[in-house]
């Protein structure tokens, strides 16, 4: 009987060190889509003749112009930068 308790201990244990791993990983990639989002939107604010699609070391990047209205005839206009990097996508919403 404590075999078997013993058994069932290591085998919870092992999944929770393979799940917490495979978290581990997921964080990374987030947080390496996170600082390539910034750098071409630091790009987009320093430069000028920044396109508005395009891709660079592995990081894709399109930018749309969209509006919403807001009060009566009033419109608010902004861009949507959009960042794609191993297969996660991020959006930012630039003030035009």
């Amino acid at each position: 009987m404590a075999v078997a308790i013993v058994g069932l201990v290591t085998v919870g244990g092992f999944k929770l060190i393979a799940l917490s791993l495979r978290t581990l990983s997921e964080v990374r990639v987030e947080k390496e889509l996170v600082n390539e989002a910034q750098k071409v939107y630091l790009d987009f604010l320093t430069k000028e003749d920044m396109p508005d699609s395009g891709e660079k070391d592995g990081v894709k990047w399109k930018v749309e112009t969209d509006s919403v209205p807001v009060v009566d005839d009033l419109e608010l206009t902004f861009r949507r930068l959009t960042v794609e990097y191993k297969e996660r996508e991020l959006v930012l919403y630039l003030p035009q």
